[in-house]
């Protein structure tokens, strides 16, 4: 059988594509000549098009992207035909902290697979009412409550480090803060830890936390392009079923048994112990099973994910500074006597500590890319800059944070910036710094809820590892390790490092 083309039909299909054409080359003048962004400056191709911020977005590189426009652009750029990316300070206020909040950009994140929202997801009065039913579980008197937990995870982190080291005194520092972090938020979560630290074998729940943060990212990207991100994440759906079932289904269940148990106050505190009593299905105050289900793992992967990039981005500064970490080692070594003395608290008082780790931040922030939030239709001042209404802002804190005209020397890893006057190793070369430019956890009602988790997560284990051990980087000459690809948050990369007992000669 011979199938030919009508003449009605190839004038359908001349017609349809010419109409294509005529609309794309319509959309493309408007973006470039008449849209409300038009003044803001940027490349030729950005106030085209979305491509070249989604080709970005699929090589890990979107932050690097948005880093060099500014360079070559200013502190304002038009990133997209309707984006724009900043790297004022005061923007930080005007646009995190706008009443009424600016909401995010709907599109910007991955919709909830069981159908609640989350504190990433969650917009307006839903979003309030969870924060306020969460946010006990992580103040500053939770935190010291919590303080158990941490050490006793804290201890099998030595513990591991000293099984390492006999076997070889060079090993893979990200893998084992991987573990760390997993088993200290599954504890604090769903009581119950993923045993990374005792376990020998790598842990499954690393890698597949990984794949899924990507699939967010990238789906995100193509969220325009309706129906591809559909398709894009029905793949991803179908690849990964089976373990995203065994993984949902591990942190419900553990989920049940907690709430069984009660709040357990004067027993242990942990994430759970303020909510139980809140959970209800009305929607008016605490917050549902559901949503419940859904922040819990939401905050399992970005607590574990988050921890490890920073704590090992920090580790390598550190160490291919080492005038910065014979400072720190005599901070910790002189403050305390013996280890058991180190705790959250205890930490809080060592100020070069501290600084390193704000440094460690600043310098390698583990969600770099932008924080898009939307304008109000009747438009908005920000940072002294008239934005028009509809359009999608944000700071791109790893931009932001290394900006020449913020810091004094930004790529080089100086605490002394964070330090007092008074301080012995305060640098004048500093005094001028913009500190303010660096918000490692956001401002605003939706800042990192677990900000003060991390920092204490992070002095314990810099303090307890340098009490014990000095450390070396294992190859000085990998200058690249910064040059990570980022899907939301930074690839954990492996960091080989050299750890001899304080006081062995090398």
């Amino acid at each position: 059988m011979t199938y030919r083309f009508s003449p009605d039909g190839i004038t359908f299909l001349a017609l349809a594509s010419v109409s294509v054409a005529i609309y794309f080359t319509w959309r493309t003048v408007y973006n470039v000549y008449f849209h409300p962004l038009r003044e803001f400056p940027g490349p030729i191709l950005a106030k085209m098009t979305r491509l070249p911020l989604i080709r970005s977005h699929f090589q890990g590189k979107m932050y690097r992207y948005v880093i060099d426009l500014h360079e070559q652009y200013g502190s304002i750029v038009r990133i997209a035909p309707d984006e724009l990316a900043i790297t004022e300070p005061e923007a930080w206020k005007d646009i995190y902290q706008a009443k009424p909040q600016l909401p995010k950009d709907p599109l910007s994140f991955t919709p909830p697979l069981n159908g609640a929202d989350t504190l990433f997801t969650a917009q307006g009065a839903t979003h309030q009412r969870m924060r306020r039913t969460l946010a006990n579980a992580f103040s500053d008197k939770s935190l010291r409550q919590q303080n158990p937990i941490v050490q006793h995870y804290a201890d099998l982190f030595m513990e591991r480090i000293e099984r390492e080291v006999q076997k070889s005194t060079t090993l893979d520092i990200t893998k084992l803060y991987g573990f760390l972090s997993l088993d200290i938020i599954g504890d604090l979560s769903i009581g119950k830890s993923f045993h990374g630290l005792e376990d020998e074998n790598e842990h499954s729940w690393l890698d597949a936390f990984w794949m899924g943060v990507t699939f967010g990212s990238l789906r995100t990207s193509l969220a325009r392009f309706h129906p591809l991100e559909l398709i894009f994440g029905f793949l991803f759906l179908r690849l990964t079923r089976k373990q995203r079932a065994k993984n949902w289904k591990y942190v419900t269940d553990s989920i049940t048994e907690r709430l069984q148990q009660g709040s357990l106050d004067g027993e242990r505190w942990d994430f759970l112990t303020p909510v139980i009593g809140n959970v209800n299905e009305s929607k008016e105050k605490g917050i549902t099973r559901g949503e419940l289900n859904g922040n819990t793992l939401a905050m399992i992967i970005a607590g574990c994910e988050v921890s490890t990039v920073a704590l090992s981005a920090t580790t390598y500064f550190l160490l291919q500074n080492p005038n910065t970490f014979d400072r720190l080692a005599e901070e910790v070594r002189s403050s305390f006597q013996k280890e058991g003395e180190i705790d959250v608290s205890s930490t809080l008082e060592l100020p070069y500590l501290n600084a390193v780790i704000n440094e460690g931040l600043r310098m390698h922030h583990p969600t770099p890319s932008p924080l898009p939030r939307v304008v109000p239709p009747e438009g908005l001042a920000i940072a002294g800059k008239w934005i028009p209404g509809g359009a999608i802002i944000g700071i791109c804190p790893q931009a932001i944070q290394t900006d020449k005209t913020q810091f004094n020397d930004p790529h080089g890893f100086n605490p002394e910036r964070w330090l007092e006057e008074t301080h012995n190793y305060f640098d004048e070369r500093f005094r001028h710094d913009n500190l303010e430019a660096s918000k490692p956890f956001s401002v605003g009602p939706r800042n990192c809820i677990g900000s003060k988790l991390y920092l204490g997560e992070a002095r314990v284990t810099f303090a307890r590892l340098i009490f014990n051990y000095d450390m070396q980087i294992f190859d000085k000459s990998d200058s690249e390790w910064t040059d990570q690809k980022a899907f939301l948050i930074f690839k954990p990369t492996p960091l080989q490092v050299k750890l001899m007992p304080r006081g062995v000669q090398n």
